[in-house]
């Protein structure tokens, strides 16, 4: 073997244990699906291109590190057993058979697969218009809401409508940002498609940010019932209407799958009533000012008294 294609097979080896590594641990235990999808993860076919062309780079001493290819390479690296296992998913155990169907307890694929659905096909629970039941299943709130939304409808009618994985991507199944709506929603609600309301996304972005300075909101709050307690103020209506502030912001994500608008936004100001009123019983008041003690008068004060006599007696005598 040439000292090229040795070292080319060195570099290669490196690269794909670096990733083989880097990919954690499943907290699911004995679950064949994760046993078998976490070590294919470092050998998807793009990755595999990616490894290629570093190769080359390095063999023409071109300087590739990857400081420069750092997007590139977490996009590339990021495959749906290492999306999953950083997920609140993976947390909670809900392993790949939950969402896909099979039989994690077989030792061999076939065995695990038997009645296994490709996600293109219109019988599996992840094919996209059956993605709302499947995630009902655990998430029967969200659900519930949704199954009133516009956006359900046309999926039912039209098979062409956001779903659950619109906003919530597969396998990692995070939570998008405020700012993240003006992007999502404006792919359907925008001038260019003529999808009304134009103004969602701006509107979505807006009450997201909302959401979230309530939060902040309540967390002070509770603070200051805290320590007004502490000093042995009576907090009891205070406690109430920050639990009812708790209570409306909990009911603020399921009641989100409505896509209704108005009526969150009305939920919302209830909550952000109820926290005021909160506060307004348990804020710290600013410290007391000391009262200005009385001075007698001085140098200039007695001059002045003194000259206001004079004037006062001269004129008497005229």
């Amino acid at each position: 073997m040439s000292v090229k294609s040795f070292n080319k097979t060195i570099i290669s080896f490196i690269i794909l244990a670096g990733f083989f590594f880097l990919v954690p641990g499943a907290n699911a235990s004995e679950n064949s699906c994760i046993d078998c999808h976490k070590t294919l993860t470092p050998f998807i076919e793009e990755q595999q291109k990616f490894n290629q062309i570093r190769i080359r780079h390095l063999e023409i001493n071109v300087g590739c590190s990857l400081e420069c290819h750092e997007e590139r390479v977490r996009q590339l690296a990021t495959a749906n057993y290492q999306q999953w296992s950083e997920s609140v998913h993976a947390l909670k155990a809900v392993t790949c058979d939950a969402c896909h169907g099979g039989d994690p307890k077989q030792p061999t694929k076939e065995k695990a697969h038997v009645n296994f659905k490709n996600t293109t096909d219109p019988e599996s629970p992840v094919y996209y218009t059956n993605v709302p039941k499947t995630c009902g299943k655990c998430h029967s709130n969200e659900l519930a809401n949704f199954e009133t939304s516009k956006h359900y409808q046309k999926l039912e009618s039209l098979q062409l409508a956001p779903t659950c994985t619109t906003c919530h991507a597969p396998h990692t199944f995070t939570v998008m940002n405020p700012e993240n709506f003006r992007i999502s929603c404006g792919n359907c609600h925008s001038v260019y498609k003529k999808i009304a309301p134009y103004d969602i996304p701006l509107k979505a972005e807006d009450l997201l940010g909302r959401v979230n300075k309530l939060k902040f909101n309540i967390e002070m709050t509770r603070q200051d019932i805290f320590w007004a307690k502490k000093n042995g103020t009576d907090v009891t209506q205070a406690e109430q209407y920050a639990d009812n502030a708790l209570t409306e912001l909990q009911n603020l994500a399921p009641m989100w799958h409505e896509f209704n608008l108005t009526h969150f936004e009305d939920q919302l100001d209830a909550a952000n009533k109820d926290i005021r009123k909160a506060e307004t019983l348990v804020k710290p008041t600013g410290t007391p000012t000391s009262t200005p003690v009385p001075r007698t008068p001085g140098f200039i004060g007695l001059t002045g008294i003194i000259t206001m006599l004079a004037t006062w007696y001269l004129i008497r005598k005229k």
